[in-house]
């Protein structure tokens, strides 16, 4: 999108860069145990939240899943996955919005939810490229993906502007 001004949506304002009106979009990268419910409560409290628009990544077009992701898209979230499934998503009845890097280049906060050991592969191979996202979130076991953070516990370690990758430790980081 292009523009010479501010706009203003649903009480939040869209912040203007270099000409193009910046959105808050957050993208989810897995739909297991924590992507699933976490994309679903994202969808549901996106306007309390101040997020313009939720999208989410599935790497196999599984029929076992079909169910899942429908469900999530209608809820509002747009799907992403990598350009050689798409094809295998169709097939199950449902069409990819994006592929996965211009999902997560678009982005403005990314959330991996993958298991352990992906969250680092996906920084490696996504993330460090993807120079206009302002941060990147992993869950608890994804040891050396950034800083680990443990909310009202090291709130003060994190420097604004400079940590953009944040391990979020939990009863599951060992």
């Amino acid at each position: 999108k292009w523009a010479h001004h501010f706009e203003q949506t649903n009480d939040s304002i869209q912040i203007l860069a270099w000409g193009t009106v910046m959105s808050r979009i957050v993208h989810v990268v897995g739909t297991g145990t924590i992507g699933e419910p976490l994309i679903g409560l994202l969808c549901h409290l996106k306007d309390q939240l101040g997020i313009d628009e939720v999208t989410f990544n599935k790497r196999s077009p599984n029929l076992t899943d079909r169910s899942k992701v429908k469900t999530l898209l209608d809820r509002g979230a747009k799907l992403s996955t990598a350009e050689d499934t798409i094809s295998g998503f169709e097939k199950i009845g449902i069409r990819p919005s994006f592929v996965t890097r211009d999902a997560i280049e678009r982005s403005s906060v990314v959330i991996d939810c993958t298991p352990s050991g992906a969250g680092l592969t996906n920084k490696e191979e996504y993330y460090q490229t993807a120079s206009g996202v302002k941060g990147f979130v992993a869950q608890g076991s994804e040891f050396g993906f950034g800083k680990m953070y443990a909310r009202g516990i090291n709130d003060d370690a994190l420097i604004p502007g400079k940590d953009r990758y944040l391990h979020v430790v939990s009863c599951n980081t060992h």
